[in-house]
């Protein structure tokens, strides 16, 4: 089934020293199609890459080539068709349904697609041989709605028909030349010039699909297109064909300069002239007193040319040392016009994005001249300033850029050693303005290395071990690791095959009959440790080195500082982490517990016990909340914490003043001090994982929920993972605070807190201050709250 499309090419008078075509005698047959097969029919009697000029009639005529494809919209699908040369017609596909169908045509179809259709529009372009080439022809077409019909059809059955309006104008320049010394030479380009500065191109020519009309992008405007010959079509300069499609407007003296094998030469097209879009001007001009060629730029790596390939291109490979001396001479006789280093090299693509340079994969594309993200590399490199057009032959300094590759796992920028391995390939254009360029890649090489090394990999600070991988070490080596401030050594061990960085535990039994583990720190790896190792084989070392560990998580406002702490106030009700036993009971009266207080300049929580209605309230300060009601606070324990790794100690600075019993309280407590005996304040740290808090309400009444670490393993909640627990069974000897370290005793040595409520800590100026126990002449200063790792 074929559905026509009318394609006009519309065409006006360029200038009055151009020759102007007003009108193309032909047109087009092009189709749309559903998903059903759809054609297009084209009745061109010539391809259209081959425009034809009647300059006696003022009129052109072109047909479709082979290689034509345009995008047809057609409601919400987009659909592309493509020229058969063989039946004559545009093929494509669209929907097979009846309905309201409304069309629009876009040719060349490349490109960004969509309401702006964009296609490319750059300063360079390509010919082949002296045909027209139709990928820089935006031609647009305006939208066409048939109601009720099928794919391609009006109501009536009959074909849909477009007509596509040209958007720029066409310049078709014919040169000639009898000059025997340059009419056998092949043209390698034609450039065209507007003298004005008026742009000709840009990266993108942008079609509106709107109101059918077409804009240069902002991006990579140029005053002037290159027009190259593609290899093995480069005419002869004896006479030869131009095109270059350029947008719609006043231009002042436009210029064409022709390079030859050998030679040059810049002519004057005209001194003014004004250009319409979907005209085509064309002028035919002879060339005489052709100018020689400047000598073509030169490029050698120093002391390297005896390793160059001329047939690859490419310098023997280079291993790289650090430091090493690499320079290269350049010279451009006629001015250099371009200058591109393309890097193929993972590990510096890496650093050339955090430059601002954007990779594609590991192949970095540097333009020295028109990308401003490349100034760091230019001064490194010792770029001349401004490096376009510049003459005088110069030298390139990479000696400090790649030695640099070497370094790179080093940076911390996710290179690792074996990213580095193998070819780094660096390849230099440079091109003048007369079309001739020289390309030359210099390689250089990282090879495994033959020495003994090792690898620490899975590190793991919870459960506080890691992988090593040795290289290069015979079989009867060992390894062996110590902390930087330790001087014993520490043998890895095997774990199914595998070398293990790994603890070594041991365990005992507390007064409740409960087995606890403790760590060897020396053995295994810690958080926020800096770790020696070496490679041992028959006693003596052949290797050796460091690495270091991420710091562990601190407890948040650990040195009491933060005056707005809910530990300092009355409201402990939603304390987010820090609270105390402090609470407003109202006409009873108000009690602080905890306070914040400066002693021995450090800021301290001072925790002071009071009595209500002549009952000890301890001073006291934890994490998780606390409300009162009733005569009765409830204290409800835990709040959440990550580790990142496994704590082995809590250390404190506090100074406690220890009083006399004077209080005998509740006679449920089973561990009650009598009065006259000496008080024990207490602080303990539990490494929880709970569902929720534990809650313990202590008042007039008996104490309910109350729980000690040292004597289970677990609570209704959830377990107790490990627990810490000092007791202070006198007053702190001085008048400063004394560091307390606090061993953690793990109950379950594997398992890693996941639940909702991971830390819980309690000081109190009286350890059976629940019972109403303890003496109130019994106080604390407590700060600088850290977990050891």
């Amino acid at each position: 089934m074929k559905y026509a499309f009318a394609k006009g090419l519309f065409v006006a008078a360029l200038a009055t020293t151009f020759a102007a075509c007003s009108t193309d005698d032909t047109t087009d047959q092009q189709p749309t199609a559903g998903k059903i097969k759809v054609s297009l029919q084209a009745t061109m009697p010539e391809t259209r890459s081959q425009i034809t000029v009647d300059e006696e009639n003022g009129r052109f005529s072109g047909a479709w080539d082979a290689s034509d494809a345009m995008t047809v919209y057609a409601n919400s699908e987009k659909a592309g068709f493509t020229f058969n040369a063989d039946t004559k017609v545009f093929e494509g596909e669209l929907t097979n349904t009846t309905t309201d169908w409304t069309y629009q045509a876009i040719y060349p179809r490349v490109g960004t697609e969509g309401a702006e259709h964009q296609i490319p529009f750059g300063a360079a372009r390509t010919q082949n041989g002296s045909n027209f080439n139709g990928a820089y022809d935006p031609l647009v077409s305006e939208p066409v709605t048939h109601a009720n019909s099928q794919p391609g059809k009006t109501p009536a059955g009959e074909a849909v028909t477009f007509g596509l309006q040209r958007l720029t104008s066409i310049i078709a320049l014919t040169f000639t030349t009898d000059d025997a010394g340059v009419s056998a030479e092949k043209v390698k380009s034609v450039t065209l010039t507007a003298g004005g500065g008026e742009s000709l191109a840009a990266q993108t020519f942008d079609i509106s699909r709107n109101d059918q009309t077409g804009t240069l992008s902002t991006e990579g405007q140029s005053s002037s297109i290159t027009m190259s010959y593609n290899a093995g079509s480069e005419p002869a300069a004896a006479e030869f064909k131009a095109y270059f499609n350029v947008p719609a407007g006043d231009y002042r003296a436009l210029t064409a300069t022709i390079v030859t094998e050998g030679h040059t030469k810049t002519v004057a097209l005209t001194d003014g002239t004004t250009l319409a879009a979907g005209k085509l001007a064309y002028k035919t001009t002879a060339v005489s007193s052709w100018d020689a060629l400047a000598a073509a730029p030169t490029m050698e790596w120093v002391d390297h040319e005896d390793n160059y390939n001329a047939e690859t291109g490419c310098y023997a490979s280079e291993p790289i040392t650090n430091p090493m001396e690499v320079k290269i001479n350049l010279h451009a006789p006629a001015g250099i016009e371009e200058f591109v280093i393309t890097v193929d090299s993972k590990g510096l693509a890496a650093v050339f994005t955090q430059m601002g340079m954007q990779p594609d994969g590991n192949i970095t594309t540097m333009d020295l001249i028109n990308d401003p993200s490349t100034t760091m590399i230019k001064n490194t490199i010792k770029c001349p300033d401004p490096l376009l057009g510049h003459t005088d032959p110069f030298q390139l300094d990479l000696s400090s850029l790649v030695p640099m590759i070497l370094g790179l796992p080093e940076l911390g920028i996710g290179i690792t050693d074996e990213d580095i391995l193998g070819d780094h390939k660096f390849t230099l254009m440079m091109a003048d303005p007369t079309g001739q360029s020289i390309e030359k890649t210099l390689i250089f090489n990282v090879a495994p290395s033959t020495e003994p090394s090792a690898t620490i990999s899975n590190i793991d600070l919870w459960k506080n071990e890691a992988t090593v991988t040795l290289t290069n070490a015979p079989e009867t080596a060992k390894f062996q690791y110590k902390r930087a401030s330790e001087s014993q050594w520490q043998d890895a061990t095997m774990d199914n095959g595998s070398i293990k960085i790994a603890p070594q535990w041991s365990n005992q039994q507390n007064d409740a009959a409960l087995i606890y583990y403790t760590v060897d720190r020396n053995t295994g790896i810690f958080a926020g440790e800096t770790y020696e190792w070496q490679i041992i084989n028959e006693d003596s070392p052949i290797a050796s080195g460091s690495f270091s560990t991420d710091k562990g998580n601190q407890i948040p406002d650990g040195d009491m500082a933060n005056g707005n702490l809910t530990c300092f106030t009355l409201d402990n009700s939603d304390a987010p982490f820090w609270a105390s036993g402090s609470f407003d009971a109202g006409f009873i009266g108000k009690y602080q517990l905890c306070t914040q207080q400066t002693f021995d300049n450090h800021t301290t929580a001072y925790l002071a016990p009071t009595t209500v209605w002549g009952v000890l309230a301890a001073g006291s300060l934890m994490t998780g909340t606390f409300k009162y009601a009733s005569m009765s606070g409830t204290a409800s324990f835990g709040q959440s914490f990550d580790y990142n790794a496994r704590p082995t100690a809590l250390k404190v600075k506090l100074h406690a003043t220890i009083g006399t019993v004077d209080q005998e309280g509740n006679s449920s407590n089973p561990n009650q001090l009598k009065k006259g005996e000496m008080d024990k304040a207490r602080v303990y740290v539990c490494i929880t994982d709970w569902t929720a808090r534990h809650a313990v309400t202590a008042g007039m009444a008996q104490v309910e929920g109350g729980w000690d670490p040292e004597g289970q393993n677990s609570v209704s909640e959830g377990a107790i993972i490990g627990y810490g627990s000092h007791w202070i069974t006198k007053s702190t000897s001085g008048t400063g605070l004394e560091e307390i370290l606090i061993p953690i005793n793990y109950y379950d040595k594997e398992t890693k807190p996941s639940k909702k409520y991971t830390i819980a800590i309690s000081c109190s100026s009286s350890a059976y201050g629940d019972y109403k126990n303890g003496s109130t002449k019994s106080n604390l200063y407590i700060t600088d709250f850290e977990w050891v790792y």
